[in-house]
């Protein structure tokens, strides 16, 4: 018999995940505070709540997505919280990017009550929560991890388990920073080639078949040359990971400069208003920094 399973916050990426688990076959109950968000879901066999306590109380796996760590801790610590009303003996699996410190609050307190507790941030964005070929990152107890597996195959197939709870995030966040400074990077020489009289599209064509190719490359056809900047991966969250790698590398006392030069770009972006928008969109910041009119 399948999990029954649950499925909290609906975003977008929450929202597509939450779909290729039902897809799958798990009995599937949902809640987000914006109940439009569930109305795709219900139409597809999923069954509605009216709050955090009746996804815990319907599921044996619930599984959260939520924009960061003053979300997740809320949701999970604060009195009648899902650690607090979870069924002893459930499992809880929170596959948003927060801070390490995050997960470690959570699971000594899941602990307590009986109930089981994973980190498992995801990479891929909207494209991969869509497609279902996400890489999950899990952090915790490796039993768990098993038992949950089926239903984390729904959402991906790259399933890796990197150690303690913390270690999940500290993986995402050290993915996002190098994503990022790449991108940033591609971006750079495009705009460069294009105030150099260069074919945008001609460009793109060279680097792909020349030692400069990456993923971040593909922003081009999908992003720079239609300037479709709708997200994907907003900057608004490339902001809050960079933050959570610096923090982290403060912690360790590791020097780092890429990622703070990466998210000073993020930052113009925000000032600009720009925070809902894909992270491609800064292609447009240094189009102004560089005089190149569009």
């Amino acid at each position: 018999m399948a999990i029954p399973a649950g499925f909290i916050g609906l975003g977008n990426m929450g929202n597509p995940m939450a779909g290729n688990v039902l897809k799958n076959g798990f009995p599937l109950t949902v809640y987000d505070k914006n109940p439009r968000t569930m109305e795709n879901l219900l139409r597809s066999g999923a069954k509605g709540a009216a709050s955090a306590r009746q996804v815990a109380e319907a599921a044996e796996v619930v599984l959260t997505s939520l924009p960061g760590s003053p979300e997740v801790e809320a949701l999970y610590l604060e009195p009648g919280g899902l650690v607090d009303v979870a069924k002893p003996g459930s499992v809880l699996v929170d596959l948003s990017s927060v801070l390490p410190s995050t997960p470690r609050k959570i699971e000594p307190r899941a602990k307590a009550r009986g109930v089981q507790f994973l980190e498992a941030p995801v990479s891929g964005g909207v494209t991969g929560a869509q497609a279902a070929t996400l890489a999950v990152m899990t952090g915790g107890d490796a039993a768990v991890l098993e038992r949950v597996r089926p239903i984390l195959q729904a959402i991906g197939p790259n399933i890796y388990h990197v150690g303690a709870v913390g270690n999940g995030n500290t993986v995402k966040a050290i993915n996002n920073m190098m994503a990022s400074v790449n991108s940033l990077a591609m971006m750079e020489g495009m705009v460069l080639g294009v105030k150099a009289g260069l074919d945008l599209k001609t460009l793109y064509e060279i680097v792909k078949a020349s030692s400069g190719n990456s993923n971040a490359l593909a922003k081009a056809p999908r992003n720079l040359i239609p300037r479709n900047f709708e997200p994907g991966f907003k900057v608004e969250l490339m902001n809050k990971d960079l933050e959570t790698f610096n923090a982290i590398a403060k912690e360790l006392h590791v020097p780092v400069s890429f990622s703070n030069l990466a998210q000073r770009y993020q930052q113009a972006a925000l000032a600009a208003g720009l925070g809902e928008q894909d992270t491609s969109v800064i292609y447009t910041i240094i189009e102004r920094l560089a005089g190149v009119a569009r």
